[in-house]
């Protein structure tokens, strides 16, 4: 079945996967933060969401989102990942302007009542309807760009209505997924691909569009053997990346297949593109009804 809603069938299931936890006091504030951040940065990460709406990944799921290849970051956007935000987003937006008394949760009951009871399938932009409808706003804007668009979605100022800081840093290494304070000095510097160690060298799995390694000549599968004229492994590889500063030049030998390249790459500004999030001291009742928290 080809569908706008994916982003809401599976979003906001995803969004409730998390929410659920510490409502029910199996994670604490803290945990579910961390995951919801995590989410964030994963999103944030991806350029595909610059070119593509969870409406768009909806529809294409069959024939693009089950199908992905290496460039897949940089061509499409999860309606899994992104559609829980859209789902939180407008869990916020709305209790923002009822002042808690309206939420996604009543607009999760109305579907419930007028569609799983009476056996019916949801119109395209039903549950829009009944998102400013229940809100007594009309949201219909709000609810086509977050849908709709590929701008970014506005969560840091939603969750601030509800005491929550948000901080953007640098990832601190590859393994680096956010939801959490970085140890020590952060790199300056983004290689702009993601490393796999095999075979004696590192092997690009993917690279990000305009990013560095792509900038250079370099692509999915290429194993480099050496930078600067040194064979690193992964844990080298950062600590040389610490070291590097906007502007530099690496010279990086790289099989292509069994031919031998020499190339090189100008490193560019690593991006603030990691999130974490913690409770400020503002707005906590909201908070607390949010979460189902003390």
């Amino acid at each position: 079945m080809y569908t706008d809603l994916l982003w809401a069938f599976e979003g906001i299931t995803s969004y409730y996967d998390d929410l659920a936890l510490v409502r029910s006091g199996v994670i604490d504030t803290q945990s579910y933060l961390e995951l919801l951040a995590q989410t964030m940065t994963r999103v944030q990460r991806g350029l595909g969401r610059n070119r593509q709406s969870v409406a768009e990944s909806s529809f294409n799921a069959w024939t693009k989102f089950y199908r992905q290849d290496e460039n897949a970051a940089n061509a499409i956007v999860s309606y899994y990942a992104k559609g829980s935000l859209i789902a939180a987003c407008i869990d916020l937006k709305m209790r923002q302007l009822t002042g808690g008394d309206k939420c996604l949760d009543d607009v999760m009951r109305r579907l419930w009542r007028e569609y799983v009871d009476q056996g019916r399938g949801v119109e395209p932009d039903r549950i829009q309807q009944l998102v400013s409808e229940i809100s007594g706003e009309d949201l219909s804007e709000f609810l086509e760009n977050a849908i709709y668009g590929t701008d970014d979605l506005p969560l840091a100022d939603l969750l601030d209505s509800v005491g929550i800081d948000v901080i953007q840093r640098v990832a601190a290494n590859l393994q680096d997924k956010g939801g959490k304070d970085a140890e020590g000095d952060l790199p300056q510097v983004d290689f702009g691909a993601v490393l796999k160690a095999e075979n004696g060298g590192l092997t690009i799995q993917r690279v990000s569009e305009g990013g560095s390694a792509q900038a250079a000549g370099l692509a999915a599968g290429d194993q480099i053997v050496a930078i600067d004229g040194l064979r690193l492994d992964l844990g080298q590889f950062e600590k040389k990346t610490r070291c590097a500063v906007p502007g530099d030049f690496w010279y990086l030998h790289a099989f292509r297949r069994d031919e031998l390249h020499l190339v090189e790459v100008e490193l560019q500004a690593a991006e603030a593109n990691t999130f974490v999030l913690k409770p400020g001291g503002h707005h906590e009742e909201a908070r607390h009804a949010w979460l189902n928290t003390e």
